[in-house]
């Protein structure tokens, strides 16, 4: 079986061989979305590639994956919004 290559944007040049820090595992952490409004395409095509990834390396690699993805809550947005449109209810919100 091929070995996992990546690209290393710390050092432009050709791809890298993979190494976990421990043999046969990925600890993966990525950064979701930050929800303070609508969901729109970018929302998916983040989940979508993540898991994509996630799949190729458990399933072809065989590594053992632990993903973990936030969803941050802007609070200052949010409250922004509200000030901004005159509510805290989301059904009032111009479409």
């Amino acid at each position: 079986m091929e070995q996992l290559k990546v690209h290393n944007s710390l050092k432009p040049g050709p791809p890298v061989p993979f190494v976990p820090k421990e043999e046969g595992k990925v600890s993966w952490y990525a950064c979701g979305p930050t929800v303070y409004d609508h969901s729109h395409l970018g929302h998916a095509r983040n989940y979508v590639s993540t898991d994509i990834i996630r799949r190729i390396m458990r399933d072809y690699f065989g590594y053992k994956v632990t993903f973990v993805m936030n969803i941050t809550d802007v609070d200052d947005k949010v409250r922004g919004f509200e000030a901004l449109l005159g509510s805290s209810d989301p059904s009032n919100r111009l479409s």
